[in-house]
């Protein structure tokens, strides 16, 4: 009101033409600095510490995306045969569950010691780094599946820390800030994307390719390179954070103060144990010598008790809370299973009609049609005939380049919508406005993924898919479907902040989250890519797993719609800047 009335004033009474002009670019910076512009974010540097982190850790799992299937169908089983189709899936999806099911039980454990005074968002984040970085040379040094999966579960452990970094961003930006500084991790998520995969495609292509040099590590483990890069960047990145990261834990540089009580169990939990407590207390009755300690002390125990009453731990356990986690549960089973049912449906081999039809069960005719490219038609069931709209079968057949192309156009699309189109649409639709009808886009988009294989190519079997018109659709659906993560990500990161109770608990909030997250994407990797591609496959019918997760997609925009509306009255909405 204050504004308007000023504007009113000035534009009454008439002043000098430079006064006017002075006036105006105040009134511009004010505006830019109320609505929380890029330019006036506050501690830059320190924003770009940990945006440098999620990006090195993107670039690593983008790298890593691109040549992760050749690197598992390297590894010979026992007899010295090499993994089928449907194996190399049931092993990705085996692999991204060992990296999703230690975070089950170690995020909030890791966002518990990142609210610890004494250790902090820094320690977590620099721990978590170079834990991930020696998982990454692990796997350069790995031979095995096996070995591959006790690695990945090293990965894993570290995975918490994106509690501690979501939390610090927040503790930076404040809540006029939030809506930019929201945007930050999922910016360097998709710019990690853009990089990760043409750093990966280009490191991989002597192995995949087979132009190793003879001798030495790089012979004996054909996939070190790229691994190594990514473990080098993960350390060096852990060392600048370590020595320039500041700490931004509310307690740190403070003198301890008394401070609200926050608990992880809910509340029923601690009325059982409280309950507990009494009966076995009420067992003992005091001696008769002791009686006269006991007097004296009776008026002490009583203000103790008053003082334990004031204090009782508030359950962190609110409505809104647990159906948010309900909500990120089923986004996230979808969402992040969809990097890996796309990686494991573009290598798939095409299906060559021409060829009679080859049977799984007839592994000499698998033998004899193979290309020069080592490719091979996809395996299908015996007297197999495809008919619309839902019985066919088979995938891209793409390469590494052919893949980094595809992440690098996904990371480049959602790169350019969060950072233009996020903070306007938030404003205008609001943060549950705005997630609802993003999530409203999956279930389209995974519905249209498998009919790709149909689309006519320039090239045939089992040589790679390709043409404009294969290309130009590749590149609508990922659009589609970039569009809807770059929304949903952010505002459901807003979403879990806003639900948190008090500030003090915000990692550990986030690191609960990323629980939840943990195990809806480690079960989402193993029935999607895991089990349900594989079945399709062997039914003949490869959309199986993609129309699956269209349901659970569906099932994500039922839940959210049941998730109040309340941001903007949260504990964390009214801190004072």
């Amino acid at each position: 009101m204050a504004i308007t009335s000023t504007t009113v004033h000035v534009s009454s009474i008439p002043e000098p033409a430079q006064a006017t002009c002075t006036g105006q670019k105040g009134e511009q910076a004010a505006d830019a600095a109320s609505s929380g512009s890029w330019a006036a974010m506050p501690q830059k540097g320190q924003l770009g510490l940990i945006t440098s982190a999620r990006l090195v850790e993107m670039v690593a799992s983008g790298s890593q995306q691109s040549f992760i299937i050749f690197q598992l169908r390297s590894f010979a089983a026992t007899d010295g045969s090499l993994p089928d189709t449907a194996t190399v899936a049931l092993q990705l999806s085996l692999l991204r569950a060992a990296g999703a099911i230690p975070q089950l039980f170690t995020s909030t454990l890791w966002g518990m010691l990142a609210d610890h005074p004494r250790i902090g968002r820094r320690a977590v984040i620099v721990l978590g780094l170079v834990l991930s970085g020696i998982g990454s040379f692990g796997l350069g040094f790995t031979h095995s599946f096996a070995g591959a999966v006790v690695w990945r579960l090293v990965v894993g452990m570290a995975g918490g820390k994106g509690a501690a970094m979501r939390s610090t961003i927040r503790e930076i930006s404040g809540e006029r800030f939030e809506s930019r500084g929201v945007l930050l991790l999922p910016a360097a998520f998709n710019l990690g994307s853009i990089i990760g995969p043409v750093l990966g495609g280009l490191l991989a292509d002597g192995a995949v390719g087979g132009t190793t040099p003879t001798g030495g590590w790089f012979a004996a483990c054909p996939f070190l390179l790229p691994n190594a890069v990514n473990g080098f960047l993960k350390l060096g990145i852990a060392a600048l954070i370590a020595f320039r990261l500041k700490e931004t834990h509310p307690a740190a540089g403070k003198k301890s103060k008394k401070k609200k009580s926050i608990s992880i169990l809910p509340l029923w939990v601690r009325q059982l144990y409280t309950q507990y407590l009494q009966k076995r207390q009420a067992r003992y009755e005091p001696l008769a010598n002791q009686e006269y300690e006991l007097n004296e002390q009776e008026e002490g125990q009583r203000l103790v008790s008053v003082a334990e009453e004031k204090q009782q731990p508030v359950s962190i356990w609110t409505m809104r809370l647990i159906l948010t986690l309900a909500a990120r549960a089923l986004v996230s089973m979808h969402l992040f299973s969809y990097p890996s049912l796309l990686l494991v449906f573009a290598s798939t081999p095409r299906f060559a009609p021409s060829h009679d039809f080859i049977s799984s069960s007839d592994n000499s005719s698998a033998s004899a049609v193979r290309s020069a490219s080592n490719s091979t038609y996809v395996e299908v069931p015996p007297d197999y005939h495809p008919h619309g709209p839902f019985v066919f079968t088979g995938g891209l057949a793409f390469r590494p380049r052919d893949i980094a192309t595809v992440f690098a156009i996904r990371g480049v699309v959602g790169a350019l919508l969060q950072l233009i189109f996020f903070p306007k649409l938030r404003d205008m639709f609001g943060t549950l406005r705005l997630y609802r009808y993003a999530l409203v886009i999956f279930p389209v988009a995974y519905a249209l993924h498998p009919y790709l294989t149909a689309l006519p190519s320039a090239t045939f079997a089992p040589l790679p898919s390709s043409g404009v018109a294969l290309w130009a659709v590749v590149v609508a659906i990922l659009v589609v479907q970039s569009t809807a993560r770059s929304m949903v990500l952010p505002a459901g990161a807003m979403m879990l902040n806003a639900a948190c109770p008090d500030r003090a608990v915000l990692a550990t909030v986030n690191g609960i989250g990323a629980s939840v997250g943990a195990a809806a994407r480690g079960m989402g990797h193993l029935v999607m890519t895991g089990w349900l591609y594989g079945v399709g496959l062997g039914a003949g019918v490869v959309g199986l797993a993609w129309w699956a997760m269209a349901g659970v997609a569906v099932a994500a925009v039922v839940a959210a719609a049941c998730v109040p509306d309340g941001l903007g009255s949260g504990a964390l909405d009214n801190d004072a800047e």
